[in-house]
């Protein structure tokens, strides 16, 4: 890969486009491998493999390539006064050598280890990925078409547990790419300040939805919440962590809440709409989130009793208003589990919000008053936020998604994640005629005329920039 990045081949329009164009006959060739992997692995449904992990992978792909033209030209920008006549330019040139380090997740294993990658290759970086050792399947499909597809000096898959990740991790890439939980990515990011590569964290945390007593229509709104929530488990970093209710609403919401789950998960534990946890000991860690409060609170349904951690199956599960101090109100859940917490007014919701642990990757607000999500944006920080739906936003290739605070740092997907990938390097070129002789003489013999030069552009940029 070294010599690969030492040869400039990687620069070039044309070997950026071969190595998109190849993921994507990757992922058109090898659909139904991928759903089986997936299921194999999460229990995936056919139809969210595709959804989540298949098209929105290819859309990334296909946008890459529509603009990649664009977002490789250079840029002209203005030379500073005490320059002219001079020319200056901003170009995105890849990282430095050999290749950008991709660490993927478990939650959806095929897509967030290439989508990554997307912009990786686009901005000139090969990569090396190492996907989840937790889902065997994915890693050894993703292995072999890797390895099938492209060139090792462009794309190189390395599989393996902790060990294997704490040996890349002391290696000095272009830049660490990594998804996942906040406890490893303080891992990530203290490794790789030993080497001062750059990092992008994509985290998670807990992240409300707040529904107004002014909301949108009940039973679709029940219905969105419910498909957020639950959609691959709830195993999505952006998933609704904790529903914060307006108490003139949780009574009508309850039961559209319930209807919608009976709709869209029927027979849940016996039908493959609804996958597994990626590991016994996570439907283990859920399973005693419930346990913890089942006599503390109302469980609306779900509870433990349906429940099978061997299977690896946790029963959606709504809970109304658990203690503070419990596990549920304090941990990210990543798994199918809603807790209510129901409040009396706005300025409650606020407040409770605040007071949930970090800073939260996703921010939903269910109302039908522009005041209302102004506010709650204004005083609840958070990577992103979304009115009257949750989740769906994510598959915008138009608009960045990243962590702010415990959430994570650095954004992508489309634009955003080839500036990721890019060193936007300036390059200034001077006029090589007639100089400024002052410039080289010594400074004292014209100390008066070039502070009065300078306060005269000074104020001249102001005057400018006011009257614009």
């Amino acid at each position: 890969m070294q010599d690969l990045h030492d040869s400039g081949i990687n620069r070039s329009y044309e070997w950026r486009v071969e190595q998109l164009q190849k993921m994507r006959q990757l992922v058109l060739d090898n659909r139904t491998a991928i759903a089986q992997a997936l299921y194999h692995d999460l229990g995936k449904s056919y139809t969210e493999a595709v959804g989540a992990e298949i098209t929105l992978l290819l859309g990334e792909i296909d946008h890459s390539l529509s603009h990649l033209k664009e977002w490789m030209q250079p840029r002209h920008v203005g030379s500073p006064a005490a320059t002219i006549p001079a020319w200056t330019t901003v170009t995105p040139c890849p990282k430095v050598g050999p290749a950008c380090l991709i660490l993927g997740p478990s939650n959806y294993p095929f897509s967030l280890s290439l989508q990554p990658a997307v912009g990786a290759l686009a901005a000139g970086n090969p990569v090396i990925i190492k996907p989840s050792e937790l889902c065997v399947a994915t890693s050894k499909l993703l292995q072999q078409l890797c390895d099938q597809y492209f060139d090792p000096s462009a794309v190189k898959l390395i599989q393996g547990g902790i060990p294997e990740t704490q040996q890349l991790l002391q290696e000095p890439w272009g830049l660490i790419f990594f998804t996942g939980s906040e406890r490893v990515g303080k891992i990530v990011a203290t490794a790789a300040a030993q080497t001062l590569t750059p990092t992008i964290l994509e985290l998670g945390g807990k992240c409300p939805a707040y529904v107004d007593a002014q909301h949108p229509p009940l039973q679709q709104m029940a219905d969105r919440i419910v498909w957020a929530k639950f959609f691959n488990t709830g195993q999505t970093c952006a998933a609704i962590d904790t529903l914060v209710v307006h108490q003139d609403v949780v009574d009508k919401l309850v039961p559209a809440l319930l209807k919608s789950l009976e709709r869209q998960y029927p027979a849940p534990r016996h039908q493959s709409e609804l996958g597994r946890m990626v590991a016994k000991q996570h439907a283990q860690r859920l399973y005693d989130l419930i346990a913890q409060v089942e006599t503390k609170c109302p469980i609306l349904c779900g509870g433990t009793g349906e429940c099978n951690v061997d299977e690896r199956y946790i029963a959606p599960t709504i809970v109304l208003n658990p203690p503070n101090d419990c596990r549920l109100a304090q941990e990210e859940i990543f798994g199918p589990i809603l807790p209510i917490v129901t409040v009396s007014s706005e300025e409650e919701a606020v407040a409770y919000i605040r007071n949930m642990y970090g800073t939260p990757l996703c921010l939903y607000v269910f109302t039908q008053r522009s005041a209302v999500l102004n506010r709650i944006r204004l005083h609840c920080p958070a990577g992103g936020v979304m009115r009257n739906d949750a989740l769906i936003f994510l598959a915008s290739q138009d608009a960045p998604f990243g962590g702010l605070g415990t959430s994570g740092y650095g954004s992508y997907h489309g634009k955003y994640s080839f500036d990721a990938f890019s060193h936007y390097q300036t390059c200034m070129t001077r006029a090589t005629g007639p100089v400024v002789a002052h410039w080289f003489v010594p400074r004292e013999a014209v100390a008066g005329w070039l502070v009065h030069r300078l306060e005269w552009m000074a104020a001249t940029l102001r005057h400018n920039c006011i009257a614009r």
